[in-house]
């Protein structure tokens, strides 16, 4: 079956007619904690901190479980250092989010520039082929979001991941409503 010129696997079709007032709900739910985010950045990017330390702590654990399992002591060694690596900067992210935030900042400003500089390559390399400008636009968007992150460092370590973590939010929620509208119609063909 299609939708919007699209071919539908009949399980997704049904997944997506059952589960579409969730997805609404999610994607409503996303989009009012991506606004408060904008709102409140300082406290999302202390929260995002946090949050990346814990994760990084737990993957600890099973990279150190994994060293284990490798063939050598040199490998082994190597693995456990990596483990420890992780650990050591999963618990200071959670130790001194504030400060975690300025390097988190520093690194996402310098991948916004890398990346930026990188998609308008690629849309002028690809230049003439359908959504190059797309692609192009995407990349100039990226290039401003890294040089203001950059110039304004450190003080934008106060706001950008908070603001970029809100915006995010809007476009996934914003994402799910637009899927879950699918799942609707679908829900209403059955």
């Amino acid at each position: 079956m299609e939708y919007g010129g699209a071919s539908l696997d009949p399980e997704v079709r049904a997944g997506l007619a059952q589960t579409w007032r969730t997805l609404r709900t999610i994607g409503i739910v996303a989009i009012c904690v991506g606004i408060v985010a904008i709102i409140l950045p300082e406290i999302f990017a202390l929260g995002t901190a946090i949050f990346i330390g814990i994760v990084l702590v737990v993957i600890s654990a099973v990279l150190a479980a994994a060293a284990f399992a490798a063939h050598g002591v040199g490998s082994f060694l190597a693995r456990l250092a990596w483990a420890l690596l992780t650990f050591v900067v999963g618990l200071w992210l959670i130790i001194e989010p504030h400060n975690g935030t300025l390097t988190l900042t520093l690194v996402l400003g310098i991948y916004f520039l890398l990346m930026g500089l990188t998609r308008v390559v690629v849309a002028f390399m690809g230049r003439g082929t359908p959504n190059a400008g797309w692609v192009g636009l995407s990349g100039i968007c990226g290039l401003i979001i890294g040089i203001l992150v950059l110039v304004k460092f450190p003080s934008s370590a106060d706001w950008a991941i908070g603001l970029l973590v809100g915006i995010d939010l809007i476009f996934a929620g914003w994402t799910l409503i637009s899927v879950a509208s699918v799942g609707k119609e679908l829900s209403r063909d059955a």
